[in-house]
């Protein structure tokens, strides 16, 4: 499954959507956007493959940096996005079946990693940083296909899993939380919440507005969602998508280009202004 994957394509829409907003209003110049990673870690917090002890951000950024202090120059106007690659840590314990308590007790790891990396951003000179929150979980195929159920009340809105949302905004409070407390730490720096939950609930508005198919997957086949997590999209079987611009979710855990698109552009004209671009 290419969870590792699934919001990358968002990271970079929304990074070109900020590019774009900021250009045409002649605000945040930034020389530089990139994304900054945090590690997985395992069930019990550990780091899976650790970066080197002690290693100096411009390792990260080694494209853009001849030394520490050329990326500390070029950081202070450099936007700094956190990416999303723990998401795997929720993906793998959910299909694994975790239970609720034991979903919940990741989220302060998680929101850990995520901080800690954007303290080390700040600390090597980024001046302005966005930390992603999730979309709602439960409204993915994936997880609407294998936890498929007859109970109706386990359904809210979109007939999205209300246990997996609720997980969601669970991590989203304690991140937001989370960022509240290292802007305070870290009072020159601009910490910014990009708040991927809501810009879903706002994806879902334009789709009903424009009669787009929220309830199944374009690429795919098999039961209410068209998605069967051993014959997924790319497989030689399953029929191309024919029509993903009228599509929410492209693969059942990938979202289509235009909700990519909807999404980041949402999420540019709210971010932008929370920037306090003074250069």
């Amino acid at each position: 499954m290419a969870s590792s994957m699934k919001f990358m394509f968002l990271v970079v829409a929304f990074l070109f959507f900020l590019s774009q907003y900021s250009v045409a209003q002649k605000s945040c110049p930034y020389d530089y956007m990139f994304e900054g990673r945090y590690a997985t870690r395992d069930y019990n917090g550990n780091l899976i493959n650790p970066p080197p002890p002690n290693r100096p951000m411009y390792i990260s950024a080694n494209s853009i940096c001849r030394d520490p202090a050329d990326c500390s120059e070029k950081l202070e106007t450099s936007l700094a996005f956190i990416g999303l690659v723990s998401q795997n840590f929720y993906n793998d314990a959910i299909l694994q079946r975790k239970t609720m308590p034991e979903l919940k007790s990741m989220i302060p790891v998680v929101v850990s990693s995520a901080i800690d990396i954007a303290r080390e951003q700040i600390d090597s000179g980024s001046q302005r940083v966005i930390i992603p929150g999730y979309i709602p979980l439960g409204c993915l195929p994936i997880y609407k296909t294998v936890f498929q159920t007859r109970n109706l009340s386990a359904y809210g809105l979109s007939h999205c899993l209300k246990r997996f949302n609720y997980l969601t905004r669970s991590h989203n409070e304690q991140l937001q939380a989370a960022i509240a407390k290292l802007a305070r730490e870290r009072p020159n720096a601009v910490v910014v919440y990009a708040d991927f939950y809501n810009a879903y609930l706002y994806l879902l508005r334009v789709a009903r507005h424009n009669g787009f198919e929220i309830k199944k997957a374009c690429c795919g086949r098999g039961g209410d969602y068209n998605y069967n997590i051993k014959r997924t999209c790319g497989a030689t079987d399953i029929p191309q998508c024919p029509d993903p611009d009228r599509h929410v979710n492209f693969d059942g855990v990938n979202l289509s280009e235009i909700s990519h698109k909807i999404m980041a552009s949402r999420l540019a004209t709210l971010i932008l202004p929370k920037l306090q671009c003074r250069f």
